[in-house]
């Protein structure tokens, strides 16, 4: 069974937690980045959803989980708008995956 986490503030944790998602409160910047490390070094857990704005701002904690961990790592988006860095990471993540390229 995969077992996947949902690491962000309160509201995105717990939606995710609805779905299966591990819920890991992380209302702050150096608190992603002290549950990244932890995350890191876990090899039971398969996926982490980390909130788009968080991700945003914690470039260099989510390089260094990617580095350490084989679990892959998605941003998501709190609020619906046209233009999210996470979908194009998406998009790059499925043409590598599927060797295709999207338009």
């Amino acid at each position: 069974m995969i077992r996947f986490v949902a690491a962000g503030p309160r509201a995105f944790a717990i939606a995710l937690a609805g779905a299966g998602a591990e819920p890991l409160i992380c209302e702050d910047a150096a608190a992603l980045d002290a549950a990244l490390r932890q995350l890191a070094l876990r090899r039971d857990v398969h996926l982490v959803f980390v909130a788009e704005e968080q991700a945003e701002k914690a470039g260099v904690a989510i390089a260094a989980f990617r580095a350490r961990s084989s679990a892959g790592l998605l941003a998501l988006p709190l609020m619906p708008s046209g233009a999210h860095a996470s979908l194009a990471e998406v998009r790059i993540l499925v043409e590598q995956a599927t060797g295709a390229s999207l338009i």
